[in-house]
């Protein structure tokens, strides 16, 4: 069996109801047996660049055999000459997936089984919900939001930001004072036995006032606190992590396995949140998962994706010992539109995925329906001074 084409779909999310809303991006692998494979890629803005750096892999691998999935990886990641950073990692990302996909298909098992079997029989998420401003005008929303969840999904944990959407308007004090009330609102919404994780978004510069933030929390019992600082300073990170009263979670912004090492020897994360559409997919994946066992630290994926990379994570959280939770959101109507078929939540939890390969196919008609319009963009956030902000 050899690859005879590599190719990057686009998929336009935008609507007048939604005009932020970004790109889907898949790979499909074909082979000459008739085999096809399907990844997903991290719209990571630039994504004509993700589709550019699919084809300029694909040329390398075409002809080749799908299976040989490590030497196709490192074909690729070494062939960019220099270690490639977000548009090519999540290019390699959806392209690895692919090969895994077909790699499966072709004995007729799950990916999972191809990772050593199942580990767990089923497999519990979280969901990320919304707190609104500091004057509590989202929080109707989010207990509705919430109480369906419980209702209909049955869900137990949730995340959200630890920080009013306002914050940088306010008194830093004030900022935090707010966010420990809003999430308060959360804990009594979702109950005492839910747990909570809550995600700063790198957003907050100095270490000393996010473990100021992070003590205020207290009172809430979160699960972890994520992306606290930067990723950019490990170090930073390391040392936050000896201070937090709680889990520091981090990882999402984060390539490949000599990334996380470092992070890793730095001592700087109780819980990564690797990303499989951008780490380097499901090869990088296990490795990380893999070294992070090695150092007593759990594994809870990013995944702010669609139905097939949250059905590709499933996968991952399957077969990982040491995976903790999952996070998921739950798909639009386009979203779902572009799979003939979409995982779901029961009891807070998700089935083991079925099937060969991912278990999932694409609606390749619904793709094309939606056509590449616009890359997106996230926006300036400014400071009370007109300084850009992080974010």
């Amino acid at each position: 069996m050899k690859i005879t084409k590599v190719e990057c779909l686009i998929a336009s999310r935008f609507t007048p109801e939604a005009p932020n809303a970004g790109n889907s991006m898949f790979v499909v692998t074909h082979t000459d047996d008739g085999l096809t494979g399907i990844g997903e890629a991290y719209s990571v803005g630039p994504d004509i660049a993700t589709k550019e750096w699919v084809g300029y892999f694909g040329d390398q691998i075409v002809g080749h055999d799908p299976t040989r999935i490590e030497y196709l990886w490192a074909m690729m990641y070494q062939g960019a000459r220099f270690p490639p950073g977000s548009s090519g990692l999540a290019a390699l990302s959806g392209i690895d997936q692919s090969l895994w996909d077909i790699t499966a298909r072709s004995y007729d098992m799950p990916v999972y089984e191809l990772l050593g079997g199942r580990y767990r029989d089923k497999i519990r998420g979280y969901l990320d919900v919304h707190l609104g401003n500091s004057d509590g005008s989202g929080l109707d929303a989010m207990r509705e939001t919430v109480r369906y969840a419980i209702d209909v999904s049955g869900y137990t944990a949730f995340k959200v930001n630890p920080l009013p959407d306002d914050w940088r308007d306010l008194p830093w004090l004030e900022a935090v004072d707010a966010g420990v009330k809003l999430v308060g609102a959360l804990r009594e919404a979702a109950g005492p036995d839910a747990e909570i994780g809550m995600d700063a978004h790198a957003a907050v510069f100095e270490p000393g006032r996010l473990l100021e933030l992070a003590d205020a929390h207290i009172v809430n019992t979160p699960m972890f606190m994520e992306e606290p600082l930067r990723m950019e300073n490990r170090h930073a990170m390391g040392e936050l992590r000896k201070k937090m009263p709680y889990a520091l979670a981090t990882g999402e912004c984060l390539y490949t396995k000599f990334e996380f090492t470092e992070l890793f020897r730095a001592e700087a994360v109780d819980i990564i949140q690797p990303e499989v559409c951008i780490v380097g997919g499901m090869t990088e994946m296990r490795k990380i998962a893999a070294d992070a066992e090695a150092h007593d630290i759990s594994v809870a994926p990013h995944n702010p994706m669609g139905p097939l990379a949250t059905t590709v994570n499933l996968h991952f959280d399957a077969a990982i010992p040491n995976f903790l939770i999952q996070e998921m959101r739950p798909f639009t109507e386009l979203e779902k539109s572009f799979v003939k078929s979409s995982p779901e939540v029961k009891d807070g939890h998700h089935d083991i995925p079925s099937g060969p390969g991912w278990g999932i196919e694409l609606e390749l008609d619904a793709i094309a329906d939606r056509p590449y319009r616009s890359d997106w963009h996230r926006g300036d956030r400014l400071l009370s001074d007109g300084a850009i902000a992080y974010i």
